[in-house]
């Protein structure tokens, strides 16, 4: 079976994001590592906060870019909606679940470590698309 030029962007695409979620793994493991310095607390805190957008991030990466290649556009569209949604529903569940069993927990480490990743995916999305460089 030959590989169509779509399919071979669609490869690209999901390799670029992988690339953006092994960067963030990094920083989470850095920044995890340097709140040992302050303590434990802060330091699985931070660790969870990472995983909490990181594993979401991994699902929809993996669901949308990957697996059979789709071809008419609605199903293209209907493939980014699911795993969009699915994306958000399992943000939700590993939230509640994290809230209900992991005490003593430092929100501002969690959350902080969250949005720290939300941004820097976008700052690194931008900076690896040469097309938004060139605006």
């Amino acid at each position: 079976m030959r590989s169509t030029s779509a399919d071979k962007q669609n490869k690209r695409l999901a390799l670029q994001f992988f690339r953006i979620l092994f960067i963030q793994t990094a920083m989470v493991s850095l920044l995890s590592i340097l709140g040992l310095l302050n303590s434990l607390v802060t330091a699985y805190s931070i660790l969870l906060g990472g995983m909490l957008y990181l594993l979401p991030n991994i699902y929809f990466t993996a669901r949308a870019l990957l697996g059979k290649q789709l071809h008419e556009p609605k199903q293209i569209l209907a493939r980014i909606y699911v795993s969009e949604l699915g994306k958000m529903l399992l943000a939700v569940a590993l939230f509640s679940v994290t809230f209900m069993l992991v005490h003593p927990l430092s929100p501002f480490s969690l959350f902080g470590t969250y949005i720290l990743l939300q941004i820097s995916g976008w700052y690194l999305q931008f900076g690896l698309n040469n097309r938004f460089q060139k605006l």
